[in-house]
């Protein structure tokens, strides 16, 4: 399942690449609308070029004017062949997403919002499932849950290290960097591990923060970055699923 979402991730960050539209933005539908609309009024425009050298040029300027239109239609209708692959490609990422959901809810991972984030139980149990499967997700020496606490701070609410106990510093320095930006984080410790930061949001709020700490002096890819906010999206749709 990761590998699946990693391969459409990638795939949609090409065919973005391909019709001009941001990587580094959340793609919508209103995105893929507003491309097509421009691709359609560049195609308009061309045509009517086109016939308006037709009617009034002639010789040259009237076959220039031909050909150029002609090589603006195909321009458009290569780009509108991108646009809805890429319209397809965000329909499969979000059916994975719903699956890795679905796949959440029958391990158990997620026992509502009450246990997420005010742990009553005392022991964390939902907590240390969503920090145990983010290591099933990326390579890490250690991954935490972490809550946001009243004054700012990220407190660690679960934490797994697949290492010698307390081997890997708890250093907040990018879990606060993400929540200020609200975008996921990927850099280096000052002791030359990658660290990589994930929002659990549901709308515009951040319900808590996934972090993995990789092993020293390895680093976080984009294909890394693709796979823990796909467990971080499908964690959040689960749990409002069971909520």
């Amino acid at each position: 399942m990761p590998a699946t979402v990693t391969t459409i991730d990638r795939e949609i960050a090409l065919e973005e690449r391909r019709v001009g539209l941001p990587t580094d933005r959340p793609l919508t539908d209103g995105a893929i609308a507003r491309r097509r609309l421009q691709i359609a009024a560049v195609l308009g425009a061309s045509g009517f070029v086109a016939l308006f050298a037709v009617i009034v040029a002639g010789g040259l300027v009237r076959v220039a004017a031909i050909l150029l239109a002609l090589w603006f239609a195909a321009y458009a209708v290569e780009k509108d062949h991108h646009l809805r692959r890429l319209a397809a490609l965000r329909g499969d990422s979000m059916r994975i997403t719903l699956a890795v959901a679905n796949e959440l809810m029958c391990s158990g991972a997620l026992a509502g919002d009450r246990e997420l984030l005010d742990l009553r139980d005392g022991t964390g149990r939902a907590a240390g499932r969503l920090a145990a499967g983010l290591a099933d997700v990326v390579r890490a020496d250690c991954t935490r849950l972490r809550l946001l606490g009243p004054s700012g701070e990220v407190p660690v609410a679960a934490e797994r290290e697949l290492t010698a106990r307390g081997s890997v510093p708890d250093d907040s320095t990018a879990a606060l960097k993400a929540l200020r930006s609200r975008t996921t984080v990927r850099e280096v410790t000052l002791d030359g591990r990658g660290v990589l930061v994930v929002a659990m949001r549901r709308g515009d709020e951040v319900l808590a923060l996934l972090e993995a700490v990789a092993p020293r002096g390895d680093r976080y890819r984009p294909a890394d970055v693709a796979q823990a906010d796909a467990y971080a999206r499908g964690a959040v749709a689960a749990l409002a699923a069971h909520g």
